[in-house]
């Protein structure tokens, strides 16, 4: 009797892949690397998007011969031990200060354009949805996966529909602009904020009704889905001049909406974009408690973190993660940070983590897998490095916790002789 396979299609994979690809990057991204290279970021756009294949097969040998929940923390524990997978899991942790204030940023943005408000109320916005964000954790009211999924088709039905129209009416030429290498290679490490994620998909590789021809199918056919409209967008902003200073970047897609299909395009936009960012937004703080959650059990930090309510929420790890994404937020305006700068210290977390991955699957993995394995790490590596200063934060993340797990077992080791 043949194995009993799953019930995934490749059109459902796709659609899987295409939901987590694009996330809040779709809103930002695009005008955001049109700010760093001009016209060239079309040809970061076609780099990356042939670049993250590699990366995404190497994760899904990794999730088909190791499958654990701990996704990559467990590959780097089976690679390198429980001291750079308990640092792993601190380092994704540490995207919570940074990662999910960008998305909350650009949702209230979005809200104060959809109810006609001034942006200098963006902060209290910002914090109002954070606080309902908290209150739905706390009762474990969280968005359902296929709502997620069915709200992914539908910004990217509407964004298809708005550049189709916008690139239709508009005869301007793309800028005209000067081919600098670095400058690209600059916008890859930007774009790669729109494929974090990738690694999700690959967990349930094994799902899928034909695994091992339908999944590569569907990753090939949800990153070309993705690469497509994040291309076609990025004409659109580079036609309309829709980048090059903050508010412009912000607010790129809204703008481009406006030129299209006028008032009421942009109020379509603003509403969908702003439930875009509430429901990542959500996500983020449902899966940061989680893993808060997760490291108590493990007794990476104290015990109490892991306790769950009466809905099964682990309350005083929500409490946590929200006050640490209001304390940002709040900091940000009084100091007025950009919010690039916080969008790119969680990119380089993201690049760490995949390049930990790669390390983890050359020494793991044979075959053609540990090619894949090596593409990934030197490719990640490469972006690491174009990064800058900016993946210092998950660097000094990664030793600190590193180093800390170790005295701690250390400290550990010597009480029962203490005892004595």
């Amino acid at each position: 009797m043949s194995k009993q396979q799953g019930s995934i299609s490749v059109t459902q994979g796709a659609g899987m892949l295409l939901a987590t690809l694009l996330g809040s990057g779709v809103l930002l991204v695009p005008a955001l690397v049109a700010s760093e290279s001009g016209v060239y970021s079309l040809l970061a756009w076609l780099l990356m998007a042939l670049a993250i294949l590699p990366i995404v097969f190497t994760f899904a040998v990794l999730g088909k011969r190791y499958p654990d929940q701990g996704g990559t923390a467990h590959f780097v524990k089976l690679a390198f031990g429980r001291r750079a997978s308990a640092s792993l899991a601190w380092l994704y942790v540490s995207i919570a200060p940074i990662g999910p204030p960008v998305v909350l940023i650009t949702g209230a943005a979005y809200l104060t354009q959809l109810l006609g408000l001034s942006l200098s109320v963006a902060l209290l916005v910002e914090l109002l949805m954070l606080a309902v964000i908290l209150l739905l954790n706390v009762l474990k009211l969280t968005t359902s996966v296929r709502f997620q999924t069915l709200l992914s088709f539908i910004v990217t039905a509407i964004i298809i529909t708005i550049c189709s129209v916008a690139l239709w009416q508009s005869d301007q030429p793309l800028p005209a602009g000067e081919l600098v290498p670095w400058q690209v290679g600059q916008s890859m490490a930007t774009i790669f904020w729109c494929f974090v994620g990738i690694e999700a998909i690959c967990h349930v590789s094994n799902d899928f009704k034909r695994p091992e021809i339908d999944f590569p199918r569907a990753v090939l056919l949800g990153v070309v889905m993705a690469g497509a409209i994040y291309f076609v967008l990025s004409i659109a902003v580079l036609k309309y001049g829709a980048y090059g200073s903050e508010a412009k970047n912000l607010l790129s897609v809204l703008f481009v909406a406006q030129s299209a299909l006028g008032y009421w395009g942009h109020r379509l936009m603003a509403l969908v974009g702003f439930i875009a960012c509430f429901c990542a937004v959500n996500l983020y703080v449902l899966s940061f408690a989680r893993m808060l959650a997760s490291m108590a059990e493990q007794g990476h930090v104290p015990k109490r973190l892991g306790q769950t309510n009466a809905n099964l929420s682990p309350v005083l790890a929500v409490l946590v993660v929200v006050f640490v994404i209001a304390f940002v937020l709040i900091i940000r305006a009084w100091l007025d940070w950009s919010f690039a700068s916080l969008l790119a210290y969680a990119n380089a977390v993201f690049v760490l983590i995949y390049l930990a991955a790669g390390l983890a699957a050359i020494k793991l993995l044979s075959g053609i897998g540990r090619y894949w394995a090596w593409f990934t790490t030197l490719f990640c590596g490469g972006v690491a490095l174009l990064m800058g200063v900016d993946v210092l934060y998950g660097l000094a993340v990664f030793f600190l916790t590193f180093v800390g797990y170790h005295l701690q077992q250390k400290r550990l080791a010597r009480k029962p002789a203490t005892a004595l």
